[in-house]
């Protein structure tokens, strides 16, 4: 007899067009930050490419996602293409969470609820489907993933298993970040290969045998200066104790420890607002739960790996908020039917979470858009002056969007030798002493007052337009 599963509710998806229409309306496109105009030039270099041009080149940023904008650009524009294929792909996240969580619920009401507060409204999983970046593309096919996992250990077969690595590729395509996630999920599927074919003894022989391997290899790597550059080379389980930390971001100082920082994913009001409430009724019984287990895992072994980097980073821990929501839903029934039992009105739990929600949503989502005007408004300023060249710290790929045709060069990557007379300086002074003393952005901006920059224009928020002479 075919199982009944509770069917998708289709309004489940409005939270994203909602604020969609919200951020247009107040101007903002998706770009703020470096990452969000590298991903947009990366895409019209791709377009430009195949009309000939050269090809792009650009090792910050894997090019599966700018590919598939350079791709859709030719229906509809290269930016809107961008900005669409998040949308689509948080929507393909909530589908298939639901998916995935209705596999061991009969109760429709309860489900759609949870999806909706656990994945719809989640602010910066929301916030995050309306920028020019990859997190929430590479998120759905880490989601994708591990559906085609669960359905492979429920069913067997090798169809799943492909969907699985197809899924885990192309994420690694788009987003590198997701590397231990995408890590994870194979050593599972391998844990289950191994438990069915050589049994639980040798299985476990051979995981001991691996992880020591993994250990040597990683060490092998540090000693011959292979991962001396980048957020790994000063990767440490130190880093999980640390308050104050140096990376190629300059020095970072925070209210909490790494481990700690990492912990509260599950109770932060941005990534999972439910947390504090469903911790009450959690159960260790939940983890034998089919669904939980190997959320649970991968949530852990991420986290772990995540508390060892020199920074803290909301952005990062997007990707363990699928695996929080997976964990948590069997205390999500306890606590919609300890509701239930007690006669109190789901009604009003459920439209006073949603309103919370949607609050931390735009309080989450300001800022960007605030970020965006600023770009904005710094880099007509500064073009308005008809720079010949233009030397800034943070604000390098704004500028190639903003001021096409002016030579830009960016303070961070390394020391400066020479300056072009006459050139224009965009930088917050403020930031540079406090956070990069001893690094290039501080000693460019110190070799540039060295040369005569002077001041042009100070912004109130910060901002200096310096010229040199």
């Amino acid at each position: 007899m075919p199982v009944h599963y509770p069917p998708f509710r289709w309004w489940l998806l409005l939270p994203v067009a909602i604020a969609f229409a919200w951020v247009s309306a107040a101007g903002y496109q998706g770009l703020n930050g470096q990452d969000a105009h590298d991903y947009l030039h990366l895409a019209e270099t791709w377009r430009a490419w195949a009309g000939g041009d050269e090809r792009p080149v650009m090792v910050e940023h894997p090019h599966g996602y700018p590919m598939l904008g350079a791709l859709l650009g030719t229906l509809m524009g290269t930016l809107l293409a961008m900005r669409i294929i998040p949308l689509l792909a948080w929507m393909g996240i909530v589908w298939l969470m639901h998916r995935v969580l209705r596999r061991t619920t009969k109760d429709e009401r309860g489900l759609a609820v949870y999806v909706l507060l656990g994945v719809s409204l989640a602010p910066f999983l929301l916030r995050q489907a309306m920028t020019v970046m990859s997190d929430v593309p590479a998120l759905f096919l880490i989601v994708a993933a591990f559906a085609s996992y669960i359905r492979w250990r429920e069913a067997g077969g090798s169809r799943m298993l492909l969907w699985m690595s197809i899924a885990l590729g192309a994420c690694l395509t788009i987003r590198t970040a997701a590397a231990p996630v995408v890590i994870t999920m194979v050593l599972l599927m391998v844990f289950d290969l191994m438990q069915r074919w050589a049994g639980p003894r040798t299985t476990r022989i051979l995981l001991v045998l691996f992880a020591i391997a993994v250990v040597i290899t990683g060490w092998v790597l540090r000693s011959k200066a292979m991962l001396h550059d980048g957020p790994l080379a000063e990767w440490s389980p130190l880093n999980w104790f640390r308050r104050e930390l140096r990376s190629d971001d300059g020095v970072l100082s925070y209210t909490l420890p790494n481990l700690v920082y990492v912990a509260t994913t599950v109770v932060h009001p941005g990534q999972f607002p439910l947390g504090i409430i469903l911790l009450p009724f959690f159960r260790k019984t939940h983890l034998n739960d089919p669904l939980v287990r190997p959320a649970t895992i991968i949530l852990l072994a991420y986290l772990l790996f995540v508390a060892g980097l020199p920074f803290q980073n909301d952005r990062v821990l997007l990707v363990a908020q699928p695996f929080v929501v997976i964990a948590f839903h069997r205390a999500f029934a306890e606590a919609w039917s300890w509701i239930q039992q007690r006669g109190l009105f789901r009604q009003a739990f459920v439209i006073g979470i949603a309103g919370i929600e949607a609050a931390l949503f735009v309080r989450a989502m300001l800022p960007f858009i605030r970020q965006a005007e600023v770009e904005r408004e710094v880099a007509a300023t500064a073009c308005g002056f008809g720079p010949a060249r233009i030397y800034t710290h943070g604000m390098g790929a704004a500028f190639l969007t903003y001021c096409p045709g002016v030579p830009v060069t960016e303070l961070w990557y390394s020391e400066i030798d020479h300056f072009d007379p006459g050139a224009f300086i965009v930088v917050r002074p403020e930031d540079l002493t406090r956070q990069w003393q001893g690094l290039p952005p501080a000693t460019n901006w110190n070799a540039l007052l060295g040369a005569g920059a002077f001041p042009v224009l100070q912004r109130p928020d910060g901002w200096l337009i310096a010229r040199l002479p």
